[in-house]
């Protein structure tokens, strides 16, 4: 339990939402056409989605456009609720 804990801490925010809707970046990669090597930069931070990717990782995790953009590392807090 501790160590899976510790491995999940080293997990960026983003891996953790894919892993969390139980896909695999080949699953991703089927679903929304993007190469696992660009995924795998994304949740890295080495780069950033476009706003159509943001939309389609949304749609497909099941999240709200807010804890997306937190997970990318893009501080939310003055952002409203609509």
């Amino acid at each position: 339990m501790i160590e899976e804990q510790k491995q999940n801490q080293e997990k960026s925010p983003l891996r953790l939402i894919r892993e969390g809707a139980g896909l695999t970046r080949p699953q991703v990669k089927d679903k929304i056409g993007v190469s696992e090597r660009r995924q795998a930069d994304w949740e890295s931070g080495k780069a950033m989605p476009n706003i159509e990717n943001i939309a389609a990782l949304c749609r497909l995790y099941r999240v709200s456009l807010k804890t997306m953009v937190h997970s990318l590392g893009i501080n939310t807090s003055d952002i409203p609720d609509d």
